[in-house]
């Protein structure tokens, strides 16, 4: 027998050592998708035109934030998150020491925290099973969960909050003997810290609470410590958690640049802190048929998170890991944490991004899918292949499918375009560029504030004082984009009329200023008393001047308008790219008003002018750009004043000149 014994033990060895390597590949693969997928860049947003894109937002709208913030010792937006603050720039300053990209530096920092999460998982597992190798493969299946993936490689505060909620199930559910036979008191201390350190980061992590506390009463009932000296400590170490929301006024009062609404007052501390801003958000269905709604949505995020079939999968090996596996209680108070999620998820559907509050349903999922496969070896070993190549396929399946969508999320490159666009502004210290607060504002302060590619452009937001920057000289631009949030006070492309910019600068008048800008000017821009108006074309409308410049990828016209008189109507602009004859439907930059859409002809004073850009691509075989007013009468259209101009005259654009108007007149002079 002894000797039977030991020839079992040689011959099991090795089996558990191929079963080991083999299931490092997946944790391998894992990595390397990671790695893939992982966003280098500054983030960006995506034209809210579909309900995919309204999410893909959701996703990332706030990680170039983030990005910014974890670089230049900046606060972050409601709650707070100080400690997440804190530890990524600690983390990101070596890194970019070296020479990696500060926005790949914040991504590499919410990726060590999921890392944390999936190790603390596949330990879980491997303790409860005794078999590390479906640890390994149950937290490398949950690493492909769209979500979990997502959150792993962009700069985002989930990745932490998913990493302490699994120590707290580590703590909580680990079989005895836990780290040296810790008894129910200590491990009741160490879930008040790591539990404080959790609410402080995000208040979801408290969902998980009701699992960890069922976990731990029996335990600690039968011990039966001084009950108030035990409050006292445990309320103690959960408050620590808090400490780091000293960061936040810290920030302020020392004049950080980066520092997210007002914590350096009690008022707006307690705003940062209670996140107040986001209340209205936080509502219950209206109706039953509200209700059924959200369910819904709660169910196509989890089958978008797992698939149709990981869910129906996931859901009977909960059923099954609730009453027939050696593990069921550990099950029992999974799934009892992963109900406050899905609860708050149900029942408050909009407060916070649904599908990172759900993280914790797919993960009790695959706990469970986990434990049931344990249960199925143990009575059939030969089912140890099959449950193998199951979760191998399963997150080889979720790999493929999520792979595109992760792509294009973490690619999206209007951030990029954000700053490649900041080289067509005027050269100097008096430039200030105004956007939303938002991924294009903090896409333009990443560039002033983390690696200074135009510390001297100053960027600033929709609270700034815009007619104390002018008056100080500066000259102030903004994207078009900007008047879909904000409005111009007359009828325009962008919405129906607001006081906005009126309440913040009295009369004032717009320009472009280059290809993508808009100049905001409080007095409108004459020509000199002894300049010319230009070609009269009609209703008072003149054409002082034109003329193309380009680039290898597009071409650009430039247009002064000027008003002899205030116009009597307002025409639409045409704008053709075509070949030396007309032809039917030719690349066009067509708007209703001057200035992108945004400032009618009817709204030029006497003597005023306004330049107009407009972008084209370069294409070989059209050679010109016509261009001209027209109006639609009976159905039919009316050109005025057709120009064409040779795409071969072009010159390369100067875009450092700035806004240089007819007669080589300064936009300053005119303020």
């Amino acid at each position: 027998m002894p000797n039977s014994s030991a020839k079992s033990a040689r011959q099991s060895r090795p089996r558990a050592a191929r079963a080991w390597w083999l299931s490092t590949l997946p944790a391998l693969a894992l990595l390397l998708l990671y790695a893939v997928t992982l966003q280098t860049h500054i983030s960006g947003s995506f034209g809210e035109t579909s309900s995919q894109n309204i999410l893909k937002n959701e996703y990332i709208k706030d990680v170039a934030e983030i990005q910014v913030a974890l670089n230049v010792w900046g606060t972050i937006h409601h709650t707070g998150y100080p400690l997440f603050a804190i530890g990524g720039n600690l983390f990101t300053w070596p890194l970019r020491t070296l020479g990696l990209e500060p926005a790949a530096a914040a991504s590499l920092y919410a990726t060590g925290w999921g890392l944390l999460a999936l190790i603390g998982f596949g330990a879980l597992l491997w303790r409860l099973t005794g078999r590390p190798w479906l640890g390994v493969l149950g937290a490398a299946l949950l690493g492909t969960v769209r979500s979990f993936w997502i959150h792993n490689v962009i700069a985002e505060v989930y990745s932490m909050s998913l990493a302490i909620t699994a120590l707290l199930l580590l703590v909580a559910l680990w079989p005895a003997p836990w780290c040296g036979g810790w008894n129910a008191r200590r491990r009741l201390l160490a879930l008040a810290l790591l539990g404080g350190i959790g609410v402080a980061h995000h208040r979801a992590v408290a969902f998980v609470a009701p699992g960890l506390i069922a976990a731990i009463l029996p335990a600690l009932w039968r011990e039966r410590p001084p009950w108030r000296r035990l409050a006292v400590q445990a309320v103690g170490l959960f408050a620590l958690g808090f400490v780091p929301y000293l960061y936040l006024p810290l920030r302020a009062w020392q004049g950080a640049e980066w520092v997210y609404g007002e914590p350096g007052t009690l008022r707006g501390l307690w705003i940062e802190f209670s996140g107040r801003e986001a209340d209205r958000l936080v509502r219950l269905p209206a109706d039953l048929h509200g209700l059924a709604n959200n369910l819904t949505d709660t169910w196509q995020i989890l089958v978008e998170e797992l698939s149709l079939p990981g869910v129906l999968v996931g859901i009977a090996a909960l059923l099954l890991a609730l009453t027939v596996t050696p593990q069921r209680r550990a099950a029992r108070l999974m799934a009892l944490s992963a109900a406050g999620p899905t609860l708050f998820a149900v029942f408050y559907h909009t407060a916070v991004l649904p599908q990172a509050i759900l993280m914790p349903t797919a993960l009790a999922l695959v706990f469970c899918v986990v434990l049931v496969a344990d249960w199925l070896i143990r009575h059939w070993k030969a089912a140890a292949v099959l449950v193998a190549g199951g979760l191998v396929c399963w997150g080889a399946g979720l790999a493929i499918w999520h792979y595109g969508y992760v792509r294009e999320l973490v690619d999206e490159a209007t951030g990029l375009q954000t700053i490649a666009r900041m080289d067509r502004l005027p050269r100097g210290d008096r430039v200030a560029l105004m956007f939303p607060w938002g991924p294009r504002y903090a896409a333009a302060s990443y560039a002033r504030l983390v690696t200074g590619q135009y510390a001297s452009v100053r960027v600033v937001d929709h609270k700034a004082d815009y007619r104390a920057l002018l008056a100080q000289g500066y000259q102030l631009f903004t994207e078009p984009e900007t008047f879909y949030s904000y409005p111009p006070p007359w009828p325009s492309a962008y919405g129906a009329p607001s006081a906005w910019w009126s309440e913040r600068l009295g009369d004032f008048a717009l320009s472009s200023a280059a290809p993508g800008y808009v100049q905001l000017l409080t007095v409108p821009p004459l020509l000199a008393p002894d300049e010319s108006l230009g070609e009269p074309i009609v209703y008072g409308i003149h054409r002082q001047a034109a003329w193309l410049t380009c680039d290898q990828e597009h071409v650009y016209l430039h247009v002064i308008w000027s008003a002899e008189r205030r116009p009597d109507s307002d025409p639409s602009i045409f704008v053709h790219l075509t070949g030396d004859t007309p032809a039917p439907n030719p690349p066009n930059a067509d708007a209703r008003h001057p200035v992108y859409g945004l400032y009618p002809f009817t709204e030029l004073s006497p003597g005023q002018w306004v330049r107009d850009d407009f972008t084209l691509p370069r294409l070989p075989d059209r050679t010109q750009v016509r261009f001209g007013l027209y109006e639609q009468r009976d159905g039919s259209f009316v050109n005025y004043g057709e120009t064409a101009l040779p795409v071969a005259s072009c010159t390369p654009p100067h875009w450092a000149e700035g806004n240089s108007l007819p007669g080589g007149q300064n936009p300053e002079s005119q303020q």
